[in-house]
C-alpha cells in the first residue's frame, strides 16, 4: 500500500509540475504581446489615437447657453457642440462630449479625460503658458443688454447712477468692478443665474445687464420684442480651443481645420443659427 501511495504521490507531483511548466510558458508567451499592445498605445500621439479610434473627445461645461447647454432632452447642444461636430468630421471621427464643471475643466484636460476643451475658452497669455490654444474662432465682448426701446444708454458711462445687473464671478462682473464711475456696492446687483438678471431687466428692477456678447445676442434673438443691445462694448476677448502642450500635431491639425471652417463660411453659419447674425469677428 505504501508503494502504491508513493507511486500515486509521485504521479501527482509530476502532473502538478507539468501544469506549472505550461502556465509559465503561457505567461512567457502572452506578456510580450500585452506589453507590445501597451507600448503601441503609449507610443501613439493623440491625433493618431483619434484617427484609429474614430472618436474625438471634447470637454465642455454645458451650463453656458447658447455656447453649450442641456436641452429639454438633456442633450448637450449649442454653438460649440456644432463646431465640435464639424471639427470631428474633418478629423474623420465622431465627437464624444464629456461634460465637466468649469472649475475642473483645465485639470481634466491635463489628466487626459478628453482630447480638447471646446467650451467658450478665452485665449489669454497666462493660459498660453499651460496649453496650446487653437483659434481664435470667436471674439467675446462685454456689452450692455437693455430693455427694448431704451435710448438713454449708449455707452458704459451712461451706466453711472443707475441700477445694473451682472452675473457673479464672470468677466462682466470683473469689468464693472473696474469702472470707477460706477458705485459697485450701491448700484450693482450680482446674480447667480443670468436668467434672473434678464427677468429683473424685463420687469424694470434694473436698467441694464453687463454680460458677454454671446449671451446677450442669444437673449436678443430669443426675445427680440423684449431686449436689445446698446451700441457700446469693451475690448475684444478671443475664444479658442485648448489642447495639451505635448499634442502639437493635433493643435496644428485643428488650427488648420478652424482656418478652413472660417474661410468656407461654416463658422459664420453656426453663428447665424445661434445668434441670428455673424458675431465671430
Amino acid at each position: 500500500m505504501r508503494c502504491v501511495y508513493r507511486l500515486n504521490q509521485r504521479k501527482g507531483l509530476i502532473y502538478m509540475y507539468k501544469k506549472f511548466v505550461v502556465l509559465v510558458l503561457l505567461i512567457a508567451f502572452f506578456i510580450p504581446l500585452l506589453s507590445g499592445c501597451s507600448s503601441n498605445n503609449q507610443g501613439m500621439t493623440t491625433l493618431e489615437k483619434i484617427k484609429k479610434t474614430k472618436e474625438f473627445a471634447v470637454g465642455m461645461d454645458n451650463t453656458f447657453p447658447p455656447m453649450e447647454f442641456a436641452d429639454d432632452n438633456n442633450n448637450t447642444v449649442g454653438f460649440d457642440v456644432d463646431l465640435a461636430n464639424e471639427i470631428a468630421k474633418k478629423l474623420g471621427a465622431k465627437p464624444k462630449i464629456v461634460t465637466v464643471d468649469w472649475s475642473g475643466i483645465q485639470s481634466a484636460l491635463k489628466s487626459k479625460k478628453f482630447d480638447a476643451i471646446i467650451s467658450c475658452f478665452s485665449i489669454t497669455d497666462e493660459r498660453k503658458k499651460t496649453f496650446n490654444l487653437a483659434g481664435p474662432y470667436l471674439y467675446i465682448r462685454q456689452v450692455i443688454a437693455v430693455k427694448k426701446g431704451t435710448n438713454s444708454i449708449k455707452s458704459f458711462e451712461d451706466l453711472k447712477g443707475i441700477k445694473i445687473g451682472v452675473q457673479a464671478n464672470t468677466t462682466g462682473d470683473n469689468a464693472v468692478q473696474k469702472l470707477k464711475f460706477i458705485n459697485y456696492e450701491k448700484d450693482v446687483t450680482r446674480y447667480e443665474r443670468i436668467t434672473d438678471a434678464f427677468n429683473d431687466l424685463d420687469i424694470g428692477r434694473i436698467k441694464a445687464v453687463v454680460i458677454d456678447s454671446v449671451v446677450a445676442y442669444y437673449y436678443k434673438k430669443q426675445n427680440p420684442e423684449k431686449f436689445d443691445i446698446a451700441p457700446a462694448e469693451l475690448e475684444k476677448e478671443p475664444v479658442g480651443i485648448a489642447l495639451r502642450k505635448e499634442d502639437k500635431e493635433l493643435y496644428n491639425e485643428i488650427q488648420k481645420i478652424l482656418d478652413q471652417l472660417k474661410k468656407d463660411g461654416t463658422i459664420a453659419k453656426i453663428s447665424e443659427k445661434w445668434f441670428g447674425e455673424d458675431i465671430t469677428d
